[in-house]
């Protein structure tokens, strides 16, 4: 079912954390074996409260949300400006009960289009875990390619993740030119 009725907005204090649920009980759902080593998830958290405020707070980001016709909001990335011409997307979080149903991909358009908008970006960079295949491919029908850059898994940085992930995991690097309208809806 396709997701209609969306608002976009950018999110304020508040919203923080109702933002970090989100993001977390999403992320928390991956139920493939393309990430985590076991089935119980319950501990994972991908943000904590501090974490996103200093998003919110930074001139160079924007927390965007999708909220659907109630007001609820059930979709999150951030956009940062990292120079001139080149903005970066992260986060993308999807409400569980709310995935598989084009809120990501309006989500990214979404932020593709901001991005354009209110920073003149041309391009659109992300980073994405590189056994994430179904993911890969997902980005790669919304026009973004690999760009051959990798970087190590953070796996030394976070104690909390300790015996969660799998260990063979790395970061590929994607990317899109962001022409004009490019942020658009595009089929799946």
């Amino acid at each position: 079912m396709m997701a209609s009725n969306l608002t976009f907005r950018t999110a304020t204090a508040e919203d923080a954390p109702t933002l970090v649920d989100l993001i977390n009980s999403s992320f928390r759902q991956d139920p493939t074996d393309e990430v985590f080593v076991s089935t119980d998830h319950t501990d994972f958290n991908m943000v904590d409260l501090g974490n996103l405020q200093s998003k919110i707070s930074d001139p160079d980001c924007a927390v965007l949300i999708a909220s659907n016709a109630h007001g609820s909001p059930i979709g999150h990335c951030y956009v940062r400006k990292l120079d001139i011409n080149t903005a970066w997307m992260g986060l993308l979080a999807v409400d569980v009960q709310s995935q598989n149903g084009g809120v990501g991909r309006q989500m990214v358009a979404h932020a593709e289009d901001f991005a354009r908008r209110e920073w003149g970006s041309k391009r659109m960079t992300f980073n994405v875990v590189s056994t994430r295949s179904g993911l890969i491919a997902w980005y790669t029908r919304r026009g973004y390619r690999l760009t051959g850059e990798t970087e190590p898994f953070p796996y030394q940085h976070i104690a909390n993740w300790k015996g969660l992930f799998r260990g063979d995991m790395h970061y590929v690097f994607m990317g899109k030119d962001l022409g004009p309208g490019s942020g658009r809806m595009q089929p799946a």
